[in-house]
């Protein structure tokens, strides 16, 4: 029971280095190279998901969306607001649609 624990952990461990490195050589953010990796990971090697990883994967989502709103610059917003103002309905409503 341990060592699947570990074994499974050590997984999540080297694809999200994986991420990191490919992140450096590619020049991307790494929250978007660890998402293209884990759309991967997920849909090849079928990692077992318990009810921990939902929940830290469901805690990530929202911490990535707070730095993603974090390294917004308020000169660049307050200068295209109308079109911040688009894209940003469009993102909110377009899961609705």
């Amino acid at each position: 029971m341990a060592e699947q624990l570990w074994w499974e952990a050590s997984i999540w461990i080297l694809l999200a280095f994986v991420s990191s490195l490919l992140s450096l050589k590619i020049g991307i953010s790494v929250a978007l190279i660890e998402i293209i990796v884990g759309i991967i990971a997920g849909n090849t090697i079928h990692p077992n998901i318990t009810p921990r990883v939902k929940f830290l994967s469901s805690f990530g989502a929202v911490i990535l969306t707070f730095l993603a709103g974090a390294e917004l610059e308020r000169d660049v917003i307050k200068k295209y607001w109308k079109e911040s103002l688009i894209l940003g309905l469009i993102g909110f409503f377009a899961p609705f649609i």
